[in-house]
């Protein structure tokens, strides 16, 4: 992942916890997570827990050069570090732009428990890529819990009423408790996510596949890819199931992505009849022309979007391979979301009949740059870029309007004929005797040269 020309060791930073971390809690980290992040994140993770206030405030910041000399990294290290740590769900960044510049929020979170951890299947997964089968082994002996219990036994534990009694009553909390409840409430954990797939089936699609030959895993290994390749052509999970035990290598039973990916467009292309305009109900009226985009971008996967903004242009029209190709890779790269796919395919084919890799690369990589990350904010940073543009070319406009047109004097005119003008007697005379001295005058010069010239 790059960082972004903001991150840098002059920008601020302030710290701010989102639970408690406890001894048990760092081992966790360090048995567990510091395998898939590496020591440079693990020291980031643990000095920022160091330095972490009850309270924070904004203006109470440092520089992030701080942590360079802290951790004796450079920047690039930093980012990196931030961003595994991101990943994995022990940090999250936030960042905003007040008076004294740019500076990022940094809000720390405990581990999940040892058990979510082997029971989540991408951090399980990744631990085991990681350590290997021996290692991976030791850890779960490690966590795991052999509670002393037998079946013959009766529980006659006793309950909290058992042996406490309140003075008061229970159904009228007193102002104190009911505001603790609210001031010590602690956001849960979180589990590092793929893409924007939280929302898919992937249960049915697990669930179709549990019959086929499918490797243990694959899904989990592949799940951020799979979810690209539905989100861009929108098929559904259990078209996606069939398509996916299609692409399954019948001898290793790992899945196949090239042949993932060539079988959805044969079926996105076979179920599209060729050359006809996508037919769909009429939206509902909106107020403007960018909010029927939106609604627009919002319904289709980039797959139709692309077809249907080609078609758009002209009914014959078609997306050609290399273009399938570029905004495929765009949305593989996980930088967009669909919509915001669709926004940037839409703008540019505004004034071109064609997508090019070179051109969607540098918009994509503008945008980025601009923080868009919805399709709301793609059409704020186009308004901004076409009034830019259009301040500019009003600006070129008057200039080459054409350098200013110096009067010509009358000589220089076209056609001039010099005006004739009476001398007078008084001037003739004066004239005349200048050119007797200058006669006299040059007559005596040549005398003194001795005759030569």
């Amino acid at each position: 992942m790059q960082r972004p020309d903001t991150f840098s060791p002059h920008a601020g930073f302030v710290l701010t916890k989102a639970g408690h971390l406890s001894d048990f809690d760092e081992k966790v980290a360090i048995s567990l997570y510091q395998p898939l992040i590496g020591p440079i994140a693990m020291a980031l993770y643990l000095s920022l827990w160091q330095e972490v206030k009850d309270r924070a405030l904004v203006t109470d910041r440092r520089l992030q050069l701080w942590l360079l000399d802290l951790l004796d990294i450079d920047i690039d290290q930093l980012f990196n570090a931030r961003v595994k740590l991101e990943a994995v769900g022990l940090l999250r960044t936030y960042t905003q732009v007040d008076s004294l510049g740019r500076y990022y929020a940094y809000e720390l979170y405990a581990p999940v428990a040892p058990d979510a951890f082997f029971k989540d299947d991408l951090l399980g997964l990744l631990l085991y890529d990681k350590v290997g089968e021996k290692r991976y082994d030791e850890l779960v002996g490690q966590f795991s819990l052999k509670p002393v219990r037998r079946p013959e036994w009766q529980e006659i534990t006793a309950s909290f009423l058992d042996v406490f009694r309140f003075d008061h009553d229970l159904s009228k909390e007193p102002p104190a408790v009911v505001a603790a409840k609210s001031d010590m409430t602690q956001k849960e954990a979180t589990r590092p996510r793929l893409g924007t797939g939280g929302g898919y089936d992937w249960a049915l699609v697990k669930a179709m596949l549990a019959n086929s030959n499918i490797q243990a895993g694959q899904l989990a290994t592949h799940q951020e890819a799979l979810y690209q390749i539905a989100g861009f052509y929108g098929i559904q999970p259990p078209d996606f199931a069939r398509l996916i035990s299609r692409a399954t290598d019948v001898m290793t039973g790992k899945i196949n992505l090239s042949q993932l990916r060539r079988l959805a467009e044969q079926g996105y292309t076979r179920a599209q009849p060729h050359a006809q305009p996508t037919t769909t109900t009429a939206p509902p009226k909106v107020a403007s022309a960018d909010e029927a985009l939106l609604q627009k971008a919002k319904s289709m996967p980039p797959r139709q979007f692309l077809t249907a903004a080609k078609q758009a242009k002209n009914v014959r029209m078609y997306p050609a391979n290399n273009e399938l190709r570029a905004v495929q890779q765009l949305s593989e790269r996980n930088v967009f979301d669909a919509p915001t796919i669709n926004i940037l395919i839409d703008y540019i084919l505004r004034t071109n009949d064609s997508i090019n890799q070179a051109l969607l690369d540098a918009i994509a990589n503008s945008w980025l740059k601009a923080n868009v990350n919805s399709p709301e904010a793609a059409l704020k940073q186009i308004s901004d870029f076409e009034k830019q543009k259009a301040s500019g070319q009003k600006r070129r406009q008057g200039s080459a309007k054409g350098p200013r047109q110096e009067k010509l004097p009358d000589w220089a005119q076209a056609g001039y004929k010099p005006k004739k003008e009476t001398i007078s007697e008084t001037d003739k005379k004066i004239l005349a005797e200048q050119m007797k001295k200058w006669k006299e005058l040059n007559e005596q010069g040549g005398k003194t040269d001795g005759g030569h010239a």
